[in-house]
């Protein structure tokens, strides 16, 4: 997803800006590529849709009619769509012994050892790895172990045709990629090599705005990031490929010759795509760009809202399982804002015209990706517009200076690498600074209420003419956000997620209750909702250490009093008690015979 402008901005304060008819156009041009590969295929058979539009084709040619033709492009688009669901059937359940996988991602860390989607024996698996070196995406790996067959269970997991899991006993040899993938993984390495001067949390970050490679970031800056609607900029995204374009630009505009020059600009874009593993919604814009050079070529420059249906439709005639993609979506979406709605906003808004395209771009595509934030994680956060205007400068500058400056730095001895970073340094102060302040801002999330209240008084807006309609919508605007504030955790027990429990009494006192089945990403999100800020105490109901890294996270975040923990535990601060019941400050705690915990609050 991109919140940023990927299209240049407008020289003149006279911009055009499209009318409502051609916004539709647009928007019904581009979305209807992906609702025919979600919607088609139910309706028949793939073999009767692709003779369906094999005919339509012969009738739009032969009575010259282009709607025709499009109709036979999303009728194939769901032929496709319906086929490739169909070849998504269980893997057999079987031993595996001294198979070859072939990893399609980066494994990513887990409590057990590392995970990543790969190609075993030309079935794509979700597969599970022993503690070792992990290995990068287009490793070869000889492997024995055990597979069990699924149906994919989750749009992501459909998007990565996933229908079995393996779990590997024995990585009996690995052998490294070879060509540009392989080519890609030392480019990587050799970048975050460069950056060792950096801590281990701000390195990641580094990675994750230059090359998507946001694994093993910090629980806590993670949340950060979501908070204050940041998140996206963990992952590489379309506007990434402006800025290569940018940094490209002084020497492909030297050659002369167009045909070098196109070939040239196809070569950094697909180099560009192997750093990223080809993240869908860069190979979204990598497309768009495509279209874009090509069209200039043959004399016929294109502006993005030409060009974005057609990268859309051909995406998804390719690889139509792209539709169950939440990134792919969210790209489509934010760039949707940016060509239909951002000129406008702009055109209304006073000031400079910098500062109006900034708040412009950032606050289209933030509506236009609210339907689907609200849909797929049921909140927006308040303070995500703001956020990203003050983060998204310094974003733009880290992964365009990483792009220069990496590969020096990783070709570069340790004390010239931290030089060369020192720029890089400042920035990602930044970006975490901002991630950090906003994270804390007593603010809430806005819900699809909000967005429905939001909407009846744009519509209010542009319906009425008396001065009651202009009240109404002071009035929304006011009262949106005043109803998006948190509100109070009442007093009594609340399960927050699996395996969390605040107790909290009249006083305001709070309680945290860890189970061993929680999970640190969804502890720290979910206090984070409740807002609390000080814990009387925690109560480990196990000693064990991934239980102790949860209590250490707690700590970090938020302030905390007391810690109870088992005995023989392994939890950092935790002393002994058992039974759970004791005295913390002026708190008496005591716990029944069912395991309820109650607060006494014997005065201040």
């Amino acid at each position: 997803m991109s919140l940023s402008a990927e299209v240049a901005p407008p020289e003149s304060s006279e911009e055009h800006v499209p009318g409502i008819r051609d916004g539709v156009t647009v928007a019904a041009a581009t979305l209807l590529p992906i609702l025919a590969a979600r919607l088609i295929y139910l309706a028949a058979s793939p073999m009767l849709l692709s003779i369906a539009a094999c005919g339509v084709v012969v009738l739009g040619v032969g009575l010259l009619r282009p709607k025709w033709l499009l109709i036979a492009l999303l009728v194939a688009i769901g032929a496709r769509s319906g086929s490739e669901l169909g070849d998504l059937k269980p893997a057999l359940t079987q031993p595996l012994d001294r198979v070859t996988a072939v990893l399609i991602d980066d494994p990513r860390p887990t409590a057990f050892g590392w995970r990543a989607v790969a190609d075993v024996d030309g079935v794509r698996v979700q597969l599970s790895g022993p503690f070792g070196a992990p290995p990068a995406a287009g490793d070869r790996l000889v492997i024995s172990g055990t597979q069990r067959g699924q149906v994919p269970g989750s749009d992501w997991a459909i998007s990565r045709r996933l229908v079995g899991a393996v779990s590997a006993s024995t990585v009996h040899s690995v052998e490294l990629a070879g060509g540009a993938i392989g080519m890609a993984n030392r480019a990587r390495g050799s970048i975050r090599d460069g950056a060792e001067s950096l801590t281990a949390s701000r390195r990641v970050l580094f990675t994750g705005l230059v090359f998507g490679d946001d694994r093993g970031q910090d629980v806590i800056v993670s949340d950060n990031f979501r908070a204050s609607g940041l998140g996206h900029l963990l992952a590489v995204s379309g506007q990434n490929v402006v800025f290569v374009l940018l940094l490209a630009a002084p020497l492909l505009s030297r050659i002369r010759s167009i045909p070098v020059r196109v070939l040239l600009t196809v070569v950094v874009l697909l180099a560009f795509g192997f750093l990223t593993r080809f993240e869908a919604s860069v190979t979204r814009a990598l497309v768009m760009a495509g279209l874009a050079v090509f069209a200039h070529a043959v004399g016929r420059p294109a502006q993005a809202a030409a060009v974005l249906p057609p990268a859309v439709a051909g995406l998804l005639l390719f690889d139509p399982l792209l539709a169950w993609s939440l990134a792919f979506q969210l790209s489509v979406a934010a760039t949707l804002g940016l060509i239909v709605l951002a000129p406008r906003i702009v055109a209304m808004l006073p000031g400079p015209l910098f500062l109006r395209y900034a708040v412009g771009a950032t606050l289209a595509a933030q509506i236009f990706v609210s339907p689907l934030l609200f849909a797929s994680f049921g909140r927006v956060s308040v303070v995500a517009v703001p956020a990203n205007l003050l983060a998204a400068p310094a974003a733009a500058g880290t992964m365009m200076w990483g792009l220069v400056a990496g590969p020096i730095a990783g070709l570069s001895p340790a004390w010239l690498a931290a030089l060369v970073h020192l720029p890089t340094r400042g920035m990602l102060w930044w970006i975490d600074g901002v991630a950090a302040a906003f994270a804390r801002l007593t603010t809430g999330h806005f819900t699809a209420m909000h967005l429905l209240a939001g909407i009846a008084a744009v519509v209010a807006l542009r319906l009425g003419r008396s001065p009651r309609w202009i009240w109404l919508v002071v009035l929304a605007a006011v009262a949106i956000p005043t109803f998006a504030l948190p509100k109070p955790l009442p007093p009594g027990r609340h399960w927050l997620a699996e395996g969390v429990e605040v107790v909290r009494s009249a006083g305001g006192h709070d309680i945290v209750i860890l189970e061993p089945s929680a999970r640190g990403d969804e502890l720290i999100e979910s206090l984070r909702h409740a807002r609390l800020g000080r814990i009387d105490l925690v109560i480990a109901t196990s000693g064990s250490r991934p239980t102790g890294r949860l209590v250490s996270l707690l700590d970090r975040r938020f302030s905390v009093v007391d810690i109870w923990a088992p005995a023989g535990h392994q939890v950092p601060m935790g002393r002994v008690v058992e039974p759970f019941a004791g005295r913390v400050g002026q708190l008496l705690i005591s716990e029944s015979s069912e395991g309820d915990i109650e607060i006494w609050e014997l005065g201040a």
